[in-house]
């Protein structure tokens, strides 16, 4: 199963600003914990998450905060995971399919 990880706000000029999980170099979620120590900021206090699952689990255990990136101002943040919504996708077995869509379909649904 896939998931979408985010956090949206509201801007002041009325934007809809979404964060998305960021990654560092080596492809690994990062998150960091407050009760391990309050500087929970710096990069000595946070801990790496590989597992989209293992993420989602730990998001939803709570008690930590994720690196962040917002798709309008660009800037990483580290969020609660009380403030980040989990949406579990399900996987569609015909959405890859291209024997199941035709031209004379996409012709057909094109103005709906």
């Amino acid at each position: 199963m896939d998931f979408i990880i985010r956090r949206q706000r509201k801007l002041s000029d009325g934007r809809v600003e979404t964060f998305t999980p960021m990654k560092n170099a080596h492809g690994y979620f990062i998150l960091a914990d407050r009760a391990v120590d309050s500087q929970h900021n710096k990069a000595i206090n946070q801990f790496y998450v590989k597992d989209p699952a293992a993420l989602v689990a730990r998001l939803r255990r709570g008690g930590v905060s994720l690196r962040m990136k917002g798709d309008i101002n660009g800037q990483p943040n580290l969020i609660s995971a009380s403030e980040i919504e989990v949406l579990a996708v399900e996987d569609d077995p015909f959405s890859s399919f291209a024997e199941w869509a035709s031209a004379a379909d996409d012709e057909a649904y094109r103005d709906l």
